[in-house]
């Protein structure tokens, strides 16, 4: 009974192996338009508007204080500017999804 535990939670790993294998690092070409690279845990991953940030971008401490003179319209109630890999991105605080990300000129890159 112990070898076939043992058997199969060998086997378990064994079917998880190549799921680990595709947790490889995006590079920025592997991002499509209307995408950002950035970086979480030591990984980096492509995202757009529509997907779920990091959260460490729904903190206080990244959000842009002086969204005004960078050219960025005014956040709406729960949202925050947040600077990802050298783009302005708007993320709702709540459940961390990007509403908007815009070049370091302020032109609109993804909405």
């Amino acid at each position: 009974m112990r070898s076939l535990i043992s058997a199969s939670i060998v086997a378990g790993f064994l079917c998880a192996l190549p799921y680990a294998a595709q947790a490889d690092d995006a590079k920025p070409g592997d991002c499509k338009p209307g995408q950002i690279l950035a970086e979480s845990m030591d990984l980096s991953s492509c995202y757009g508007h529509g997907d779920k940030a990091p959260d460490q971008y729904t903190r206080d401490d990244v959000a842009i204080m002086d969204w005004k003179s960078k050219g960025l319209p005014k956040p709406e109630e729960h949202e925050q500017w947040v600077q990802i890999s050298g783009h302005y991105v708007l993320v709702n605080r709540v459940n961390a999804v990007i509403k908007e990300i815009r070049t370091k000129d302020a032109r609109v890159l993804s909405k």
